[in-house]
């Protein structure tokens, strides 16, 4: 008798390791014996489902299912997986091995989720996926048709197919056009409405620090009685930040990717993000975890704004995980087999009362906070995490006149003014980086060591710079960030070099303000 022959095949496929793509090779193999169906490769649930996906995929498009030993190997096999993305090449691979399907080329990718009736859904991470092909060209990669925006936005040449039966014409080569593929259509018009800077009526010290705040992507932290506009002021800043660069775009999209199936609109908008954080928030919310890594609040704010308010009603053990990605823009996130690195560059925001019931400074004799109350409310703040704030801004209770032209509302809107010259500002600041030879960064996120040669700071201005911080008891840290804002000065009054006045407009912004009852708040 006869010995019948094992039958092999394999596809390429693309799955996602925390916020990278990776690639990886499905292997089919169909042995004689009884039936049965293992698929290997250290694959998580999800992958071990896949079986009944792929099964019913298969007969619902009228192919036949191998009723022998079918063994499928997902490689490397040492390295963990998990999704559903596999689906698709399972059955791809399945269907090769038992002849049904000639292939056009072995140099194929396929990727996607399949359902019962052979419908290819989208899975997350496509950005990621896409991405890791950059040093291996295929022939072919075919792709769930929802990733089609994805793709034309990273200028990849993919075949969206909607079924498994167009998956299998494409590999086959009987449609040997790709679809067209429309070019991604992107907008810097904001897919939320920005709220205009003109709304900020009687508190001219605190539109100044949101413009400077802006124009050097520095850290800001608001403190005022309620209802004196913190919150208002953070959600001004969005609407004067300039949008998105495409890098930038595609670095977000990656980490917004690996969290969901993107919307048209998400691809297609340039606006920056603004996350808006509550208290509540646990230590993996804020910078990502879970047994397969996600990204945190930390990286879905990347080149936006993370806004925290109420900051001392925050667990201190959250905000002491902010103090690491505020000074090296990134966050790792170590597990049992593996360490995965987000991206953290973000403007951090924050907003604080004075104290619990937030009359300490407007009505004095009001407030009902004992010093030890006042003292424990703010000294949930850690040092560390203030010391790593830019700018320190006092929102007082606005005047009688201020709030009637708050109800009129027919002040012309001002924001796409100051966008357009904040665009400027940091084109300049790019400008000054590669004359320096350094990578281009915004003022607020210079690290360089040669702070005074790169910001064209005189040995006389470093020195007054030196003896204020030593007076108000600054660290080095607060002081490079006290030289850092004196520069974004310097550049909003279109000045070279930067002088002594804009080092003294840059210590009023770190100067306590002190209330009647004589406590020292923070900011």
């Amino acid at each position: 008798m006869e010995q019948q022959k094992t039958k092999n095949a394999k596809v390429r496929t693309l799955y996602l390791s925390g916020l990278e793509g990776q690639q990886a090779e499905v292997e089919a193999s169909i042995f004689p014996g009884l039936p049965s169906f293992e698929v290997v490769g250290l694959g998580d649930s999800s992958i071990r489902e896949a079986k009944e996906r792929v099964r019913a995929s298969i007969r619902s498009c009228g192919y036949t299912f191998p009723n022998q030993r079918l063994l499928v190997n997902i490689s490397p096999a040492y390295l963990h997986k998990s999704g559903s993305s596999f689906d698709l090449a399972i059955a791809m691979a399945i269907l090769l091995a038992s002849g049904q399907v000639e292939a056009v080329s072995e140099n194929v990718v396929i990727y996607g989720e399949l359902s019962l009736t052979g419908e290819v859904r989208p899975v997350p991470g496509s950005v990621s996926r896409l991405l890791c092909l950059d040093e291996t060209e295929p022939d072919l990669c075919v792709v769930p048709y929802q990733d089609l925006s994805e793709a034309s936005l990273l200028g990849r040449v993919v075949f969206p197919v909607q079924t498994l039966q167009e998956a299998i014409l494409a590999v086959e080569g009987r449609e040997v056009d790709a679809r067209p593929i429309a070019a991604c259509k992107i907008s810097e018009k904001p897919s939320a409405p920005y709220v205009d800077i003109s709304t900020l009526r009687g508190q001219p010290e605190a539109e100044r620090a949101l413009i400077l705040a802006a124009a050097g992507f520095h850290n800001m932290l608001l403190c005022g009685s309620p209802g004196t506009g913190k919150s208002l002021s953070a959600q001004i800043l969005q609407g004067i930040l300039p949008p998105l660069t495409l890098p930038e775009k595609i670095e977000l999209l990656r980490v917004e990717s690996a969290l969901s199936v993107l919307s048209e609109e998400n691809i297609a908008s340039l606006q920056r993000p603004f996350r808006y954080v509550h208290h509540t928030c646990t230590p993996s919310a804020m910078v990502g975890g879970g047994r397969n890594a996600v990204p945190g609040e930390i990286s879905r704010a990347l080149h936006g704004i993370l806004f925290l308010d109420e900051l001392p009603e925050f667990s201190p053990q959250v905000l002491d995980l902010l103090r690491v990605p505020l000074e090296s823009g990134e966050i790792k996130i170590s597990r049992n087999n593996s360490t995965n690195c987000f991206p953290a560059s973000f403007m951090l925001v924050a907003a604080m009362n004075p104290c619990r019931c937030g009359k300490m400074i407007e009505e004095p004799t009001a407030c009902t906070c004992t010093r030890q109350m006042i003292r424990s409310y703010q000294g949930k703040i850690s040092g560390a995490l203030l010391d790593r704030m830019d700018i320190y801004c006092y929102l007082a209770r606005i005047s009688k006149d201020s709030m009637l032209e708050t109800m009129e509302c027919d002040y012309p809107p001002q924001s796409r003014i100051w966008r357009e010259k904040i665009a400027q500002i940091w084109q300049m600041q790019y400008q000054r980086c590669d004359e320096a030879g350094i990578p281009r960064c915004r003022n607020g996120q210079c690290r360089h060591s040669q702070l005074g040669e790169v910001f064209r700071i005189g040995h006389a201005e470093l020195e007054y710079a030196a003896m204020a911080a030593q007076q108000l008891k600054l660290s080095v840290r607060g002081m490079q960030r006290m030289v850092r804002l004196s520069r974004t000065i310097a550049d909003l009054d279109g000045q070279r070099d930067v002088k002594t006045g804009h080092i003294i407009e840059a210590i009023s912004f770190r100067l306590p303000s002190w209330s009647e009852k004589g406590e020292a708040i923070k900011v």
